[in-house]
Parts: C-alpha cells; sequence; structure tokens
C-alpha cells in the first residue's frame, strides 16, 4: 500500500538522521534510544491504523493517527518535523476515503504550514492537497456550480504540479550527488 510504503519512508527518512549529533546551535540531540523509541511508537500507531483501514474503520483510523501529533517529540529531534508531515499525509487520506475534502484539504495546509523541508513528504501534502481540490471541483460539480468547479480543478493541477515539481527538484539533486 502507498500509505504503508510513505510510513516506512518517513521512519527510514527519520532513522537516517536519528543519529544526528548535538550541533552548536542545535542545544543537545535527543539519545538514539529515545529516537528509537519514538520512531517504534509512530511506527506501531501507522500499523494499528492500518489494522483499522483495512477493516473499513476509516474514523478509528484517524484517532490512532491524530495521536502521532499528540506525542512529545524530544527537544531538537531532527525527525519529528517529517513524522509530523507523514501523519498529516495520512490524516488527509483519510479524510477523503471519508468523503470529507475540506477536512482532507485542511490537514494539507496544515501540514504545509508546518512543514519548512522540501522534501518527499511535503510533496506528498501537495499531492493530497491537489486531490482534496478535485473531490471539491467534483462536489461543485455535481452541484451544478461550474464557477466553482472550474476555480477547485484550477487549484487542484496547480497543486499536483507544485508536488511534480517539487519530486523532480529533489530527483535532480540526487542524481547531482546531493542530500535530498
Amino acid at each position: 500500500m502507498i500509505r504503508r510504503t510513505l510510513a516506512g519512508l518517513a521512519v527510514g527518512v527519520a532513522l537516517l538522521g536519528g543519529c544526528a549529533q548535538p550541533g552548536p546551535s542545535r542545544g543537545t540531540a535527543p539519545s538514539n534510544e529515545a529516537v528509537m523509541a519514538l520512531l517504534g511508537t509512530v511506527r506501531a500507531l501507522h500499523h494499528e491504523a492500518d489494522v483499522f483501514e483495512g477493516a473499513g474503520e476509516f474514523e478509528r483510523a484517524t484517532s490512532v493517527v491524530r495521536r502521532i501529533l499528540s506525542l512529545d517529540f524530544p527537544r531538537n529531534m531532527a525527525e519529528a518535523e517529517d513524522l509530523r508531515a507523514d501523519a498529516y499525509g495520512r490524516l488527509a487520506e483519510l479524510a477523503l476515503r471519508r468523503a470529507a475534502p475540506d477536512e482532507a484539504l485542511s490537514l494539507a495546509d496544515t501540514g504545509l504550514r508546518d512543514t519548512r523541508r522540501e522534501g518527499v513528504l511535503r510533496g506528498r501534502l501537495m499531492m493530497v492537497r491537489g486531490q482534496s481540490l478535485g473531490a471539491l471541483a467534483d462536489r461543485a460539480h455535481a452541484a451544478a456550480d461550474e464557477p466553482a468547479a472550474r476555480r477547485y480543478r484550477g487549484q487542484a493541477v496547480e497543486a499536483l504540479e507544485a508536488s511534480i515539481a517539487l519530486n523532480q527538484r529533489i530527483l535532480q539533486r540526487l542524481a547531482d550527488g546531493g542530500a535530498p
């Protein structure tokens, strides 16, 4: 499943950065054991959400993923931003599965506001934003509100193109030998 792959990617990204040493301006980094415990918690929560999602219990899956956002991340934990971005992306996808595109759009926008790093998880949030706007366009079309449908479609394409552009920049950096 794409959701599991992205959650695994987030944990993998987090593991790569989890061994960061304290820097002069960052303060003291959390211990590797604290990072691993938090990552284990996040991973288990995603697996628990998978169980509920697989059973079609999207509200329960949503409640479980929201627990990730309520975790007390250690100060200076570099991975925290990625873990939150991943959770917001999954929450937005769950909202779409529950036919709640307004909520999905709000979650994607919140995740985008909280994510400064230009990475694949930000690209995912842009993609889910586009999907949410597309669903809103469909809803407007069904209500015979063609001006709103056109506006939402245009915004959906903009969000999806922004996701594509971001992912292409990441691929180019990697091809050039840079960090993602």
